[in-house]
């Protein structure tokens, strides 16, 4: 009897082994699974949320101005220009209106002609170019000032920056077509605005 237990037991043996070990052989590594994509800014990372990608969502583009309503652009710089002149008007009766306004006592027609200040905007044969006019005899940017005549270089400080200012507004609202209706040395006459 003892010869048959001894295979017996050490079958029983190698069960129990096999037992306290689980049964089974190791488990072999699992396969590593590739990385995801890193996301593009602003998308969410793969897996986020439900669990399933997520597709980027396209920007929307603002969408464009409309040009400008060019009657109303001109009525803007129109606007601008008759505001620099109401600051700069003080500066013109007191330093050029004697000469060029028509009924002063220095006022000549032959002045007048040059640069008429009766009514705004200017007039004379120099209206079409009248504020690169003003900026050469009042030295606006440099040089020697010429006028006003009786008085060379009066027009200084802050009277001359509202006069630099006031031809500025000129400028741009006459690049924008606001004088295409005034002839050479024409007078705008329905302005009303007297001197």
């Amino acid at each position: 009897m003892r010869k048959t237990v001894w295979p017996q037991l050490a079958a029983f043996a190698a069960l129990l082994s096999l037992a306290a070990c689980g049964g089974k052989a190791p488990p072999e590594p699992a396969a590593a699974e590739p990385a995801a994509p890193e996301p593009a800014q602003g998308e969410e990372p793969v897996g986020a949320g439900e669990g399933t990608p997520t597709e980027p969502q396209p920007t929307e583009e603002p969408a464009p101005k409309p040009p400008p309503d060019p009657t109303q652009a001109k009525a803007e710089l129109v606007a601008a220009e008759k505001s620099a002149f109401e600051m700069a008007e003080p500066v013109f009766k007191r330093h050029c209106t004697r000469c060029h306004v028509k009924g002063e006592k220095k006022a000549k027609a032959k002045t007048l002609g040059h640069f008429d200040m009766t009514t705004y905007p200017f007039g004379g044969h120099h209206a079409d170019e009248i504020s690169a006019k003003i900026r050469k005899v009042l030295a606006i940017g440099g040089g020697k000032p010429t006028m006003p005549k009786d008085d060379r270089g009066a027009v200084q400080g802050d009277e001359l920056s509202l006069i630099a200012a006031w031809a500025d507004a000129y400028d741009r609202a006459h690049a924008g077509g606001a004088h295409e209706d005034r002839g050479h040395g024409a007078h705008d006459h329905a302005s009303g605005h007297k001197h």
